[in-house]
């Protein structure tokens, strides 16, 4: 398996795709598109021709280890340590430095406009970079795994920080992104434990999925006006997170958001938000008490569940629906300040839950309304797929009951789940709100 660089045939996003898929999700703008229409797509914007008329340039009188192709740097296999790249190039290609282990620094020319795919995955050598202020955008993983990377030098002309570009950057211990930034992406800064605080600042409308997943040092955050939208995971596992005020301007918050944030004590959730998803806060055991604004519908599957520290809640007659062990665990919980429906409701919790609304947190999103219409129009019209049903229903609940909780349950159908509901929306299953056929 390899990856390929393509660009979204929607939003031109510009991604990081393994070559041997037929169909995947943009992380810019959640729209499937074909594989090899986005990898063309991307290769005719960027003019991409390494043929016969291709001129390879070597810097300098001796090989120093600098592969250059019409001003992009294929690649480095030089033996120094201290690299200064030539301000003859724009750009720094798909891997150009991947594995350098030896990289200790590298000074980066403001003749670069862009930081590619990969450009420096894996250098656990180097441990500062400043970029310059020529550089746009930090394409996917650029810096992924460069741990030892202390500090890094973000410019006000980047307007997009790419998926994982900075992921497992444990050592990294600050960050201050500047206002130029617009699009901060999937996994950017996932796993960077030594991070102790960052300022999101008020360009940014997103914060995508898994963005600060693992950041164990962060105890703080703001989260400006700007944002509308707070991905999947996108602080899930922040175990030194304390506190974190979510601002008005936020109407979506993603399953398992805050999962396993055990340092939080409180949280204030807006007026503006109107579901609480699946394991949002799942396993959160140092909250002690929350009050669910009356703007709320619905709590997902799970979504306080194993909160062992709350001994009180609120929940508003807003609230129509209450999925499965949403409370379970919650072993503290005396003080409910709720209806005696909404109680019963909590109660009644407990009922059948099923694979897919176990893994994504909902009857109600949109990957399982993509099932759900493939179940009713695609699996129900032969005799086998109606017997997969029955079957599928009969069992289901209890393989949830016993393992539904687990996170390797949830990593193993996720990923098979999904490629699965890509592929269906890319034959035209849509994704959007759906009422069953009664079985």
């Amino acid at each position: 398996m390899s990856f390929v660089q393509a660009k979204c045939t929607n939003c031109g996003g510009i991604l990081s795709v393994e070559d041997n898929l037929e169909a995947a999700v943009c992380p810019f703008c959640n729209t499937p598109y074909i594989v090899e229409k986005a990898v063309n797509n991307y290769n005719i914007t960027n003019n991409v021709n390494v043929g016969a008329g291709a001129v390879v340039n070597v810097i300098g009188e001796k090989d120093d280890g600098f592969k250059i192709v019409a001003g992009k740097l294929i690649s480095y296999n030089g033996a120094s340590t201290d690299v200064v790249i030539p301000d003859t190039v724009k750009v720094i290609g798909f891997e150009a430095f991947k594995g350098c282990t030896g990289l200790t620094s590298i000074t980066i020319p403001n003749s670069v406009t862009s930081i590619g795919v990969s450009a420096f995955m894996g250098c656990r050598g180097l441990t500062s970079i400043t970029i310059p202020s020529s550089v746009g955008i930090i394409y996917d993983s650029a810096f992924k795994g460069c741990k030892g990377l202390t500090s890094i030098t973000i410019p006000n002309s980047v307007t997009s920080i790419g998926v994982s570009a900075f992921q497992g950057c444990t050592s990294l211990t600050s960050i201050t992104i500047p206002g130029s930034v617009t699009s901060i992406g999937v996994s950017a800064f996932m796993g960077c434990r030594g991070l102790t605080s960052i300022t999101i600042p008020s360009s940014v409308g997103i914060i995508y999925d898994s963005a600060f997943k693992g950041c164990k040092g962060l105890t703080s955050i703001t989260i400006p006006n700007s944002v509308t939208s707070i991905g999947e995971s996108a602080f899930a596992f922040c175990t030194g997170l304390t506190s974190i005020t979510i601002p008005n301007s936020v109407t979506s918050i993603g399953n398992n958001a805050f999962e396993s944030c055990t340092g939080l004590t409180s949280i204030t959730i807006p007026n503006s938000v109107t579901k609480i998803l699946g394991m949002t806060f799942h396993e959160c055991t140092g909250l002690t008490s929350i009050t669910i604004p009356g703007s709320v519908t619905y709590i997902g599957c799970f979504a306080f569940e194993g909160c062992t520290g709350l001994t009180s809640i609120t929940i508003p007659d807003s609230v129509t629906k209450i999925e499965y062990r949403a409370f379970n665990g919650c072993t503290c919980l005396t003080n409910i300040n709720a209806s005696k429906e909404i109680i019963n409701m909590m109660k009644s919790s407990k009922k059948a839950c099923y694979v897919a609304t176990a893994v994504y947190g909902s009857y109600d999103c949109p990957q399982v309304w993509t099932l759900r219409r493939y179940r009713d129009y695609q699996l129900a019209s032969t005799w086998y797929g109606r017997a997969f049903i029955h079957t599928y229903y009969a069992i289901s609940p209890t393989i949830v009951k016993w393992f539904g909780e687990t996170h390797w349950f949830k990593h193993m159908f996720k990923g098979k789940l999904d490629r699965m509901v890509i592929k269906l929306n890319s034959e035209g299953v849509e994704n959007t709100p759906y009422n069953d056929i009664e079985w």
